[in-house]
């Protein structure tokens, strides 16, 4: 008679969220891009949740109301198509390496921007995570959306960015990237048990500055298993499914991450 325990729990274990890569190299750039431009980094500290859902009615995952802010509603557009936009979640076991509630901007602030404007946005999420947290890594991913539960904002659907809409009345209520960053680090903190801590970091300076981040997003999907052509080989380094180099539209993507293991190879050899 087959041993149905046995047979149950191998039906778990194929079901069951895989274990989340530890992305501490690519949080350590992004501290790295932080420590370059320390005099222009604005910091705050995220709210706490039961501010955020008396004053900003912050709802919890699934509880908010669908919300569409229409062109004549818009205040500000952040990551619009015009403009550079690059965002990731990365989930790191290095406890040193995230300040728990820690929300660092670099640029302008919605109260700084004028009616109208569409600005360059690159958004951050770095998580501290139990080693054996196990999570879906596009659950992580879509978290970062914060999909019907901040009234204000919207987040439109596009490949490969993050195309965010701040509306009027959003704005008038006090809506700004600290609020913002305070929902992000309630909401992951809410929705995945094994997050211990969780660090937010907006970029709105520059075209050039959000691109400065590119590598470090596009890692971060190939970490994830989201990239369409990138993966990871047995021995962690990138591989690609591609057969034509010069006829992929991923071609520079690919040439950012050479540039960039040579450079760490660089610093290995000088630290020993």
């Amino acid at each position: 008679m087959p041993d149905k325990s046995n047979s149950d729990t191998s039906k778990m274990a194929a079901t069951a969220p895989p274990r989340v890569a530890d992305m501490a190299p690519l949080v350590a750039a992004v501290r790295r891009f932080l420590a370059q431009r320390e005099s222009a980094v604005k910091v705050s500290q995220a709210l706490s949740k039961e501010e955020l859902e008396s004053r900003f009615n912050l709802a919890a995952r699934k509880k908010g109301r669908p919300e569409v802010i229409l062109s004549e509603d818009v205040f500000v557009e952040l990551g619009h198509p015009q403009t550079a936009s690059r965002s990731a979640v990365l989930v790191t076991y290095e406890k040193n390496l995230v300040q728990d509630g820690r929300i660092s901007l670099v640029g302008p602030d919605l109260p700084q921007m004028a009616q109208g404007e569409k600005h360059p946005l690159a958004q951050f999420v770095l998580l501290y995570a139990e080693p054996d947290m196990a999570a879906d890594p596009f659950d992580l991913d879509n978290a970062q959306y914060l999909m019907h539960r901040l009234p204000g904002y919207m987040v439109r659907s596009v490949p490969g960015r993050l195309w965010a809409r701040i509306s009027r009345q959003g704005k008038a209520k006090g809506l700004s990237l600290s609020v913002l960053g305070g929902a992000l680090v309630a909401a992951y903190k809410d929705d995945f048990p094994g997050v211990l801590g969780a660090e937010i970091v907006f970029v709105t300076s520059s075209q050039e500055a959000v691109k400065e981040l590119e590598p470090v997003a596009v890692e971060a999907s190939i970490f994830s298993g989201q990239h369409k052509k990138l993966v990871l080989g047995i021995d962690g380094s990138v591989e690609c499914t591609e057969l034509n180099c010069e006829t992929c539209d991923e071609k520079p993507v690919c040439d950012t991450l050479r540039d960039v293991v040579v450079e760490r190879k660089k610093s290995a050899r000088k630290a020993r």
